[in-house]
């Protein structure tokens, strides 16, 4: 896996999320926790199937379009 480490900064972004969308969820063990879920399945499927990182991708930037 990649040699990056989360940060402080990664953290507090993420429980910016987790404030505005599940308050419930807003701590940050589970928000560190949730990030190296991210993490580590990125890189699962980077490494098994990387079509579906552009899948992904493009639901994420119809969905960006939708929002605007």
């Amino acid at each position: 896996m990649s040699d990056y480490q989360i940060t402080e900064t990664d953290i507090d972004g993420m429980m910016r999320y987790l404030e505005v969308y599940h308050p419930d969820r807003a701590n940050r063990d589970y928000a560190k926790a949730l990030l190296e879920y991210t993490k580590s399945a990125f890189h699962e499927i980077a490494q098994d199937n990387p079509d579906n990182i552009e899948a992904m991708l493009e639901a994420y930037e119809q969905s960006a379009k939708a929002d605007n």
